[in-house]
């Protein structure tokens, strides 16, 4: 990797304030695109790093509902949990929603193992 002058660098670094977009500043220096990109990185250390997405249709509070009631023992799966929560927020939401809350709380689906209905007795 070639160091560029100090004039392109703070040429790139005006442009970048102006706030032209990196192809835009590509074109005006000929700076190739992932050097603009380092040097933009290099400003902006005090910006926030926005992930996108929809906001979550849960609050924290919400989604610590759904875990007390199922590991207490009161509901027994996501579709339960679904019925509960529509019955505590306006907007609805669906029963993978709920999976996708107790997923990332590690929570793992499982099949019950089946007994014979049998006793020692019998």
């Amino acid at each position: 990797m070639r160091p560029i002058s100090a004039d392109k660098h703070s040429s790139v670094i005006s442009l970048l304030k102006d706030g032209y977009s990196h192809r835009a500043i590509q074109a005006k220096t000929g700076v190739g695109k992932g050097t603009i990109y380092r040097i933009s990185q290099e400003v902006n250390v005090d910006k926030e790093n926005n992930p996108g997405g929809r906001p979550s249709k849960l609050s924290s509070r919400n989604k610590q509902a759904i875990i007390r009631q199922i590991t207490t023992g009161q509901l027994d799966n996501a579709v339960e949990a679904t019925n509960f929560i529509n019955n505590v927020i306006s907007s609805p939401v669906t029963p993978q929603i709920v999976r996708n809350v107790l997923k990332k709380d590690n929570f793992r689906s499982i099949t019950k193992q089946k007994h014979p209905l049998l006793k020692k007795v019998h």
